[in-house]
């Protein structure tokens, strides 16, 4: 029986939530069935050199821009030319300029993924998108959050739309017992690029409160890397909090640094589909603590196998944290 052959398209494989995503995907895949490629439109990254190093047939486009025609007409003989039965396209970039060239290549099943739900989107973005839906077999939510986006902000047809949760091998994160590499007695593990709408500013004002009114020994462990970094590390000494915050830069394999964390915070103030970095915490048997936002509450019970908060209160982000720490027999429970 001859294979399905599926691409993937994405702007690129750095360290992310979306590029990990696919790197699951790629692994999982029923590879008697299934001929898988993914191609990336600008450039690769971390998790390229990875699928790379494992065998899965992947390539680099270099895009000059999106918005360029001769890239566009490339890209739509390419996909032709390899024979594609199935196109699956992720984020705004590619899930445009690939539905637009798929639909030029005369594919005819074009899956489009959406990993976050932007409802501050400019309106010729969402135009954009409620028009390629019409070409579109199916446009993937990662959530229901992110899936009530698309039909009532983006006016796509219900349906058009499928939830499909992301996924993740399990058997990665099977819990592990940590060597004690600080003396510090708790330690807050953050899995998130270092970006405005994943909230670390009221994580941080959190650790503050934490160290003024409480007098367990705290430290919170960035992994992740983004454009405020030297915002945050200006923040971290204003607030005095220096001392008790650690930058570790990129983390190509999070399973590796899950079991050093006594608990994994995510503290986004908008735009979270279904945070990978939670799914991950909690297959490692870790308590969490999450905002109210996006998906994030579909995977966190509040109380059950972690806490929820609204999203800007510092105070109450601290508050949970405190209440796993104060409680390790029900923390362990919700891990």
């Amino acid at each position: 029986m001859e294979k399905i052959k599926v691409l993937h398209l994405v702007e690129d494989l750095k360290i992310g939530g979306i590029e990990r995503i696919i790197a699951y995907i790629a692994y999982g895949i029923n590879k008697d069935k299934f001929d898988l490629e993914v191609w990336c439109l600008s450039r690769g990254g971390e998790i390229f050199e990875e699928l790379r190093n494992k065998g899965v047939k992947i390539r680099i486009l270099n895009m000059p821009s999106a918005r360029n025609i001769f890239f566009l007409i490339r890209l739509a003989k390419e996909i032709r030319k390899e024979g594609f039965d199935i196109l699956h396209t992720h984020a705004y970039t590619a899930n445009t300029v690939g539905r637009v060239a798929g639909i030029f290549s005369g594919i005819k099943v074009i899956f489009a993924h959406v990993h976050s739900a932007h409802w501050n989107y400019p309106p010729k973005f969402l135009a954009v998108d409620r028009f390629l839906s019409f070409f579109t077999y199916k446009v993937i939510c990662c959530s229901k959050a992110v899936a009530d986006f698309v039909i009532k902000k983006e006016k796509i047809a219900p349906s058009k739309t499928v939830v499909i949760y992301n996924s993740l091998d399990i058997k990665k994160f099977e819990p592990a017992l940590a060597e004690k590499v600080y003396n510090d007695k708790y330690r807050v593990g953050c899995i998130a690029s270092l970006f405005e709408h994943k909230g670390h500013r009221y994580l941080f004002e959190a650790i503050k409160y934490i160290k003024d009114n409480f007098s367990c020994q705290v430290r919170l462990v960035l992994a992740g890397e983004g454009i405020l970094k030297d915002e945050l590390v200006l923040l971290a000494n204003k607030l005095g909090i220096e001392k008790n915050v650690e930058f570790m830069g990129l983390v190509p394999d999070v399973s590796r640094v899950l079991p050093f964390f006594d608990v994994v915070v995510l503290a986004s103030i908008e735009r979270e589909g279904l945070s990978l970095s939670l799914l991950e915490a909690m297959a490692a048997q870790k308590p969490v603590v999450g905002t109210n936002v996006g998906g994030i509450p579909e995977i966190i019970k509040d109380g059950q196998n972690g806490f929820l908060v609204a999203p800007k209160d510092p105070v109450a982000l601290a508050k949970a944290l405190i209440k796993i720490f104060e409680n390790p027999d029900k923390s362990c429970q919700m891990g």
